[in-house]
């Protein structure tokens, strides 16, 4: 059964969440606890539950913020906070779920590319607080030996994530850093690659032959089979230059035998 504090506390909660709880809460308090005064604390209380979910959803959809602007993210905020409130002490974890959220949230068809968006935001998030990873220098590579290379696991910087969009979500977000253009074709599919390679997260793009012997190398193929997934999709890709790219990016970070 349920004790007086242990109900108070629920429904305190709850009124943190819904203002329409609030009667319930004042049933649950004691008796010299009036309305109004009780009615202005809560107020004060969600207000500032509020801000600390909008702040953390801010600082992990800047993007997403940028081009909804304002009152559609505080809206959005409000009504992600209502469905999905916080379920730990660290709010860098709040809004994982917003990218399907917010698919089902706008029905409008021209913002469909703001779920994948969202999920390109919340790599980048994730990426920062990633482990960290010391990346092989030439002089190491060199002395594992080319011989050896094709039939070795490659190891992957843990903040990396690849990632595959429909839209243009890659060009949207380097749009919104500085120097950037908004894409002219948003209904244009890409492949997209977050890199940390020293403290700051950022988005590559690659082909998707790329792509394909990335996500091989992740789940653990060794290199030989990641190029023949790359090579299926593209008879012609660039292993030499991509492999530039990625080592220059950080993102690989050793070579270890099967």
């Amino acid at each position: 059964m349920t004790q007086p504090l242990e109900l108070t506390q629920q429904r305190f909660a709850d009124a943190l969440l819904d203002a329409a709880c609030e009667p319930a809460l004042s049933d649950a308090v004691a008796a010299s606890a009036t309305p109004a005064p009780l009615h202005h604390r809560i107020a004060l209380y969600r207000g500032n539950l509020w801000a600390h979910g909008r702040g953390a959803l801010a600082n992990a959809y800047p993007v997403l913020l940028e081009l909804v602007g304002d009152d559609y993210f505080d809206a959005l905020a409000r009504a992600y906070d209502r469905a999905h409130p916080s379920q730990s002490g660290d709010l860098n974890r709040f809004g994982r779920t917003l990218p399907e959220f917010i698919e089902c949230y706008e029905a409008d068809a021209r913002f469909r590319y703001f779920g994948d968006l969202a999920r390109l935001e919340w790599a980048l998030h994730g990426a920062h607080f990633a482990a960290d990873a010391t990346p092989f220098t030439q002089e190491q590579w060199s002395a594992f030996g080319h011989d050896r290379l094709l039939d070795a696991r490659i190891g992957v910087h843990p903040a990396c994530v690849a990632l595959t969009s429909r839209f243009a979500v890659a060009q949207i977000w380097h749009a919104h850093q500085p120097g950037g253009t908004f894409p002219a074709q948003i209904d244009s599919a890409c492949c997209a690659l977050v890199v940390r390679p020293r403290w700051r997260a950022y988005v590559i793009q690659q082909p998707a032959a790329a792509h394909a012997a990335f996500v091989a190398l992740q789940r653990g193929d060794t290199l030989n089979h990641a190029l023949d997934a790359a090579f299926t999709i593209d008879p012609a890709f660039d292993f030499a230059s991509q492999w530039h790219h990625w080592f220059a990016s950080g993102a690989v970070v050793g070579a270890f035998k099967r």
